[in-house]
């Protein structure tokens, strides 16, 4: 099984998290999940300051997210890699 490990540091502005649409769209769109698991995750990452594994369909598709991450403007705040 392929798995991305996601750490997001956050850019909170008040309870709120800005710059994460994005990101919560790329792994929707790439990993196939729902944009509210999606949600869910980048939460974890960003509130709750945790390391998050995500299962990817194929190891293509897990490539094309963190290519896709690379683009984001909250690249330099996103740090991703593959195992598995």
């Amino acid at each position: 099984m392929t798995v991305i490990t996601l750490t997001i540091e956050g850019d909170l502005c008040g309870p709120m998290s800005v710059g994460t649409v994005a990101v919560i769209r790329a792994i929707a769109k790439h990993l196939e999940l729902s944009l509210a698991e999606a949600n869910e995750f980048v939460d974890r990452c960003v509130f709750e300051r945790q390391k998050v594994s995500l299962p990817a369909p194929t190891r293509a598709a897990a490539e094309a997210l963190l290519s896709a991450f690379a683009q984001l403007p909250a690249a330099p705040r996103i740090r991703a890699s593959i195992t598995g």
